[in-house]
């Protein structure tokens, strides 16, 4: 288990659209080159013994099926995403079994009986992943969490970067669901997001739709960053306000 020790941010014309790393055996991280668009999102293949689970497809300005195919093997896949925002789910329509966009759909795929304050599961075959509602970012958000690996996939939610806020009381709301649901016995080892959005220098972000990310912070994030968010949030109240930390900034809008 494993991450690379600088990602390729894609920018080189030699580079390819897809930089793929297998963090394990069966745990797939994929990361679109910034070269094909500035959000260079990172994407999450996570196999199992029968089923695989792609966790976003990306802006759609790359060719990621053929990447996915050779990986999954003959495994069914099922795309699901962390939110329904234009980045992650571009490249939507190069799949065939694809969860729907809106919070209900989100739901009742993944058995969420009660949207926000449900738990959903999807078992891949000797794999079972937990899926937790935290709207506050787009409104169908969800994390995952992997029993396996203990990994907790949180999208745009938490990232090293810039957390957009339009929806501030549920994102509060949301971030202290998701920080029970890993106090109540669920333990994390790296928080991994959907971007990187800092450099790896305390507070400071790049600008605006850089296309380049010079010395980029690490993308996976340590559980106690989880703790620090909510706490955050909790002090700065009910009113929205931009909170600047090591390894984030949350910036409302």
């Amino acid at each position: 288990m494993s991450f690379p020790a600088r990602w390729d941010d894609g920018t080189t014309a030699t580079g390819p659209d897809h930089q793929v790393h297998r963090y394990d055996e069966r745990t797939v991280i994929i990361r679109q080159a910034l070269r094909t668009n500035f959000e260079g999102p990172f994407l999450y293949l996570l196999l199992g013994t029968e089923r695989a689970l792609l966790l976003d497809t990306g802006t759609g300005h790359a060719d990621l099926r053929p990447v996915v195919d050779e990986l999954i093997g003959e495994r069914e896949l099922v795309v699901a995403h962390t939110h329904a925002h234009g980045d992650h789910v571009g490249g939507d329509d190069q799949f065939d079994q694809v969860v729907g966009h809106s919070a209900e759909e989100v739901a009742a795929f993944f058995g969420i009986a009660d949207w926000p304050h449900g738990i959903g599961r999807i078992d891949l075959g000797e794999r079972v992943l937990d899926v937790i509602p935290i709207p506050g970012h787009q409104g169908a958000d969800i994390a995952l969490y992997d029993r396996e690996t203990r990994l907790l996939l949180t999208g745009d939610s938490l990232y090293p970067g810039r957390l957009y806020v339009p929806d501030w009381t549920a994102y509060r709301a949301s971030i202290r669901r998701l920080a029970g649901f890993v106090a109540a016995g669920n333990p994390v080892e790296h928080v991994l997001g959907a971007h990187i959005e800092m450099p790896d220098r305390p507070g400071e972000d790049y600008p605006m739709g850089a296309v380049a990310h010079p010395d980029e912070h690490p993308l996976q994030l340590a559980p106690e960053t989880l703790t620090e968010l909510d706490e955050a949030l909790t002090k700065a109240g009910p009113e929205p306000r931009r909170l600047v930390h090591d390894h984030f900034i949350v910036y409302p809008r």
